[in-house]
């Protein structure tokens, strides 16, 4: 399999800080860049992920204070899972069980060991073994053992009226491949990858959701340049006729976004150039990092988030080197 896989997904938060909390203090996640919404530079944009937040290992938060919780239903993804070290649930069900947040083991359609549960808003999530070891590129999380740290994104699920439409579009031009189907559910995937699979659960005439907190924002797919990305612009409008939005430099990635044929907003994200342009990689995630046009009002855009606290699971590569291999810098 060739395909790109899951760049990023984005969920809507109502409470910046608390959702930092869920995520990088409790499922030990890294918040690799702490910046705003480029279209609405008055909410936070925070970017969680692995150590250097590597695409297929995203996830990101649009804290919406105190917006409405959203409400489910078709045309829209549901559920988020990340994959986990095999036998590693156990750990999770007793950290989740100290946490009070309430979870439920079981398997996924396609027979993996999972504990699904939800976060602050709602928003639908799972811990999945994939039978994959350890692996060096997790974020040292001083409380959550490298045999137990998530290791990225596993799948997502999309809840769909028809499977064939979307299955087509992610088959032809994103570059998955069916991989299974069980009952109302149909796997694809683009690679054996953190982020490589996801799974479009076939809900028929289940009326549409309504976006708010707890819902999934929208679900980003891998480039892997310009050169590649415009290309699959191209696809969509040939195969489709489907008018992507015009390219938009992120600062860490190109993006373009476009409505799948079912009207789920998507989007196509560059893996670079990554999130230490303007971080070294010991300081990702502690400061407000604004895009340059947008300096001059950082006063401004200061008074009007949040307050977000500066992350205290701030943890050096034991060995002195990153995980790439690299000096760590001191």
């Amino acid at each position: 399999m060739a395909g790109r896989g899951l760049h990023h997904v984005t969920v809507i938060s109502s409470n910046a800080e608390r959702s930092w909390r869920f995520y990088a203090c409790l499922l030990g996640m890294r918040l690799v860049k702490r910046t705003v919404s480029h279209e609405d530079p008055g909410t936070f944009h925070l970017c969680l992920g692995d150590e250097t937040g590597r695409p297929g290992t995203l996830f990101t938060l649009f804290p919406w204070q105190r917006v409405p919780r959203g409400r489910r239903g078709a045309c829209e993804a549901w559920q988020t899972s990340f994959r986990v070290p095999s036998g590693s649930l156990d750990w999770w069900t007793r950290r989740l069980s100290a946490a009070a947040v309430r979870h439920r083991a079981g398997q996924t359609a396609f027979g993996e060991n999972c504990l699904t549960f939800e976060d602050p808003d709602g928003a639908l999530l799972a811990l999945v073994e994939t039978g994959l070891p350890a692996q060096a590129t997790t974020w040292r999380h001083p409380e959550v053992p490298p045999s137990c740290a998530l290791q990225g994104l596993h799948d997502l699920v999309l809840k769909v009226r028809e499977a064939d439409p979307l299955g087509e579009l992610f088959r032809e031009v994103l570059g998955f491949a069916e991989t299974g189907r069980h009952g109302k559910f149909i796997r694809l995937a683009a690679h054996d990858g953190a982020g490589g699979t996801i799974t479009l659960d076939e809900s028929g005439r289940l009326a549409r959701g309504q976006l708010g907190a707890g819902s999934v924002h929208h679900a980003a797919f891998r480039a892997r340049d310009a050169v590649d990305q415009d290309a699959l612009v191209q696809a969509l409008h040939d195969r489709y006729g489907i008018v992507a939005t015009a390219p938009k430099d992120r600062i860490y990635y190109r993006s373009v976004n476009f409505r799948s044929t079912c009207g789920i907003l998507l989007e196509i994200a560059t893996d670079g150039p990554g999130f230490e342009v303007d971080e070294s990689f010991e300081t990702l995630g502690m400061s407000l990092m604004l895009p340059p046009v947008l300096e001059a009002r950082r006063g401004e855009l200061q008074q009007l988030l949040p307050p977000l606290p500066s992350p205290t699971c701030k943890h050096r590569v034991p060995d002195g080197r990153r995980p790439d291999g690299r000096p760590q810098l001191s």
